[in-house]
Formats: C-alpha cells, sequence, structure tokens
C-alpha cells in the first residue's frame, strides 16, 4: 500500500506556532504550547482544508481567557461573553481536553468554586461573577469531568473535589426540581435546557419566576415540565458519579440506586411508546408533543440499548422527514409545521446547531454506530472547510454558517471531527483510535482528498497517512501499521494492535499489514475484528442502519 510521503513530509515540517500566526495574551500563549506539546497537527492535499483547521486553533486560543476570576478558563465565543454550564463547561471542555487538558481542567473547576453556598451551580461564569438565575443543564458534568480524567493523568484531587461538588448539585436538583414528586427533573422555563426560541418552549417564559432557579410563574397554565433531557441527564450524571465514586474508593451503589430510579422515572413521566419519543410532561398530565432534538440528548445520555438506538436512528435522526436533513441534525423536526431553518440568530427550532453536533458522537458511539457517524461527520466537516466564521447555527439545507462568529462548540466540531475522521483520537479506556478516512467535499464533482494527522502520546509520536484507497500509521518515524481505507485500527496508547472496525457503508476488502507480516482483510460496517498472533477473529458482526425517507 502506498503513502503520501511528500504530505508525511508536510506534516512534520508544519510549525503549529507559524501556521497560528502571533498570540494576543499569556493566556493564548500558555494554551498555544499546551496544543504543540499535544503534538497534534493536520495536512492536506487541499489547502483549503487546512487552511481551516488552523484558523480553529487560531480562534480556539482566542476563546481562552479568565471569566470570573484570574485562572484562563474556555469561553463560548462570539455573543456569548463567559463560560456556560450547558455546553462551555462540559462538553466543550470534555473535547478541548484531548488538545489543551489544563484548560479543560480548570474550566471544570471554575464551576466548584463559583458554586452556590446551597450547592447550586452556576449557569455560567463572566467576567461580572458566577450567575444563578437558570439551571441550564444538557450534557452530563460527570462524565465530561471523568473522560477528561482518564485521557489526562487520573489527578485524584481534581477527581475528588468534583465529585464533592457534583453530588453537591445534584441533592440540590433533587430538592428544588421534583416539585410534584415524579423522580423527573423539571424544567421551569426555556433557558433551563438552553432550548432559546424552541418550539418546545413557545409561551413558556424564558426565565424563572423572578429569576429566581427555584421558583416557576405560579400563574402559568402549564408548568413546570417534567422534562426528559434533564431526567436523563441526572440519570446519566449518577452513573458517572458511581464510577467516580468507585474510583475514589467509595461506595458506588447508591448513585446506581438512584440512577435507575432516575431512568424510570425518565420512561414513565416522558417516554411515548407508539411514537418511541421522549416528550416534556406538563403539570395537567400531557406530553408536550414536540419533536424536538432533545431524543439526541437523552440518547447521548445513554438511555436506551443497542436496539433501542437502532430503532430511534430509523425513525427519527436518520430519517429526512424527521431530524436527517442534509446538514444534520435539526433542532425541531422537518415535518413539524413550527419548523423554521432560519440561521440568523440563536434559534433552535429547526436550524442546525453546532452544540447539536458535538453531542452527537457520544450516543452513536455508545451503540457502535460508528459508520452511520460518519454520515454526520463528512457534511458537517464540508460546511466547515467551506465557511467563513465558526457560527453558531448552519442552514440544514445548504451548510451556509448562521448566527454569531468565533463561537468554541464550532471551532471544536472541526478539530474533533477531523480527529474522528482522519485523525488519531485517545479514548478514556486507553485505546487509540486511527481513523481510516478522508474528508468528502459531498458536493459538486468528486475529489479525491488525502490527509495526515499526528499526536504524541506518553511521549512517543504516532503519525497517520490517509488516501482513498487506504492509510498508515507510523510510530516514532517507523511504520505501525497499513490497512485499506474505511478501516479504524484500534491499538493501546503504545500502538500496539487490539482490533479493527470497519466504517464504510461497504464492506472493506485487501490486506493488513504490519511490520510482523500482513493477513487478508475483509470487514463490513461497524463490525469489529480482533487481532491476536497475527489473525482477524470476529467480535462483533456487520450490522447498519440506513437512512430512511
Amino acid at each position: 500500500m502506498r503513502m503520501s510521503a511528500g504530505l508525511l513530509d508536510k506534516l512534520r515540517a508544519t510549525d503549529l506556532a507559524s501556521r497560528v500566526g502571533p498570540v494576543r495574551s499569556d493566556a493564548e500563549a500558555g494554551a498555544l504550547d499546551e496544543f504543540i506539546r499535544s503534538g497534534v497537527k493536520f495536512a492536506a492535499s487541499s489547502p483549503e482544508m487546512e487552511t481551516r483547521y488552523y484558523d480553529a486553533v487560531r480562534e480556539l486560543l482566542a476563546c481562552i481567557r479568565p471569566a470570573g476570576g484570574d485562572t484562563p478558563i474556555l469561553n463560548e465565543g462570539g455573543v456569548y461573553l463567559g463560560c456556560w454550564l450547558e455546553s462551555t463547561g462540559t462538553i466543550n471542555a470534555e473535547l478541548l481536553a484531548r488538545f489543551v487538558p489544563t484548560v479543560a481542567q480548570t474550566t471544570f473547576m471554575g464551576f466548584a468554586q463559583h458554586q452556590r453556598e446551597d450547592g447550586l451551580f452556576p449557569y455560567k461564569l463572566t467576567a461580572n461573577g458566577p450567575a444563578f438565575s437558570q439551571i441550564q443543564t444538557v450534557t452530563p458534568l460527570a462524565r465530561s469531568v471523568w473522560t477528561h480524567y482518564c485521557l489526562n493523568g487520573r489527578d485524584r484531587s481534581f477527581l475528588s473535589r468534583m465529585y464533592a461538588a457534583m453530588a453537591w448539585n445534584d441533592a440540590w436538583l433533587a430538592e428544588w426540581r421534583d416539585t410534584r414528586g415524579t423522580g423527573g427533573v423539571e424544567a421551569f422555563c426555556a433557558y433551563d435546557t438552553g432550548h432559546d426560541l424552541s418550539a418546545r418552549f413557545w409561551h413558556v417564559p424564558d426565565s424563572p419566576y423572578g429569576n429566581d432557579p427555584k421558583a416557576w410563574n405560579p400563574h402559568h397554565p402549564t408548568l413546570p415540565f417534567i422534562a426528559p433531557d434533564l431526567t436523563a441527564n441526572v440519570a446519566c450524571q449518577r452513573r458517572y458519579l458511581a464510577l467516580i465514586a468507585d474510583e475514589l474508593g467509595q461506595d458506588g451503589g447508591e448513585w446506581r440506586e438512584k440512577a435507575k430510579r432516575s431512568e424510570a422515572a425518565l420512561y414513565e413521566q416522558s417516554f411515548d411508546a407508539e411514537d418511541g419519543f421522549f416528550y416534556d410532561r406538563d403539570r395537567l398530565g400531557r406530553l408536550v408533543k414536540v419533536q424536538s432534538d432533545v431524543l439526541l440528548r437523552v440518547l447521548a445520555c445513554e438511555i436506551g440499548d443497542d436496539a433501542f438506538f437502532a430503532e430511534a436512528l430509523e425513525r427519527y435522526l436518520l430519517n429526512t422527514r424527521k431530524f436527517f436533513a442534509k446538514y444534520p441534525f435539526t433542532s425541531i423536526a422537518l415535518d413539524d409545521p413550527r419548523f423554521d431553518p432560519a440561521y440568523d440568530y440563536n434559534s433552535w427550532s429547526g436550524p442546525t446547531n453546532f452544540l447539536s453536533l458535538i453531542r452527537t458522537p457520544h450516543a452513536f458511539e455508545h451503540h457502535r454506530r460508528f459508520t452511520e457517524l460518519t454520515w454526520v461527520l463528512q457534511p458537517t466537516l464540508a460546511a466547515l472547510f467551506r465557511s467563513e466564521r465558526f457560527a453558531q447555527t448552519l442552514h440544514p439545507f445548504t451548510g451556509r454558517e448562521g448566527y454569531t462568529e468565533a463561537y468554541s462548540p464550532a471551532i471544536l466540531c472541526l478539530l474533533d471531527f477531523v480527529e474522528r475522521l482522519c485523525g488519531i483520537q485517545p479514548r478514556p479506556d486507553g485505546e487509540l483510535w486511527f481513523n481510516g478516512l478522508v474528508p468528502d467535499a459531498g458536493e459538486h464533482r468528486y475529489a479525491a482528498h488525502a490527509t495526515a494527522y499526528s499526536r504524541i502520546v506518553e511521549g512517543r509520536t504516532f503519525e497517520l497517512v490517509n488516501s482513498a484507497s487506504g492509510c498508515t500509521a507510523l510510530r516514532d518515524s517507523e511504520v505501525l501499521f497499513a490497512v485499506p481505507a474505511g478501516v479504524r485500527v484500534v491499538t493501546d496508547r503504545a500502538g500496539a494492535v487490539q482490533s479493527l472496525v470497519g466504517l464504510s457503508a461497504a464492506t472493506v476488502e485487501g490486506w493488513f499489514s504490519t511490520p510482523q507480516g500482513g493477513v487478508e482483510l475483509r470487514i463490513g460496517p461497524n463490525e469489529e475484528l480482533r487481532f491476536r498472533d497475527g489473525q482477524l477473529t470476529r467480535v462483533h458482526g456487520p450490522d447498519l442502519v440506513p437512512p430512511t425517507y
């Protein structure tokens, strides 16, 4: 299998500091130094792809600055001045942990340091201090904290501090956000879930009553809502608190029991079995039947088994009448009469939002739907590579960038999706994923792209060169393996091959070779083959959920 030596040379010659340009503060300089130490670099046959990649790194650095203190943390960016719990302090920082882990950790810690005296986390941190007028909760913080902990040295003092804070916040939610005693978690306003202008919350106040997170408007006819995304968040949060408790030498059993009760409440209060969908339940006992990206949020909280997820893909996420627009995923179902693709303002009633996109991979990977995930990665990257701004929204039909700019979720989306598609991705379980695809423009004429990517792991430099025909990986400049395109090779952190996973919708055939020899390969979509003693044996068979119409 041939490797593009020219592209590899180009990768090695890349000076990240030169590509990024002058830094504007000590915070940016420190973050750039740490990014450089990660060894992450990207080269491509397309100059436009390379340019946008390093634009993303440059604009990411500009999002790292103090907010509510002296220590630099990740900021949301664009018109959002500060750090939000629903995004910046959770999923954004979780992604940042693979590139600038010190800033990710200080971002997480900011919410613990500014926790209110009754246990409530601030919903945002700004230059004016912490704010508490709503809960604004989406991605489970405990999962993000656990991921960072496992990836970056297992700092037990950090984990212990965050555990105590998260347990305290959990107690606050249990006391103040279950007024009906259902075991679910209630939304008092639209901002509680960050679903600004969503049809889900039409005629519901944006903020809690009196801007008090403990109160809803008593004159409102339908509040509070038992919210599926908030309830799923707490269920998932509690499962990860159990893991953390075990890690810290405590008993995670009580957290697991609480998680089971939360998940039971989720299904009892919010799940419509006929629709196969999760909805809010209002105080009159009625389901608020607006199909929104709540489904994706619930699934990203690891709710449901593999069969449940496959059905959700078929009926909703990969259905072009529902959420699978040309540039997925829409924030309201396409066939809902309230769907509006307007993307030039902060709307969750139609346009594709980058926060939804960066929350997506965990849901798919948790259920081993790696191939289907690439159908989200590819169009999103195509839109990002041709964009001129890192916006909050995309037009779901055209992929044009919408509201605001320099928005860290969009910036991190590009860095994350490149790594998941054609890069080297460290995993919290100690694996390295060498992802064997290349970006596909998806529009106009076919173009055969090639990429190269590098990352330093525990002092060793790994490199991956991808083309339309195959990929080659190197460790400290020595060939580690070569494999046909459309395959992920999974290794440990030292580079020892453990398994292969099919990423293509088509069956990939060819030759998998290492310095010790080679073996004939045939692998289908999502199939996993274990590699032991020079032989491949099946662990999971091929399986695919195709798009529906």
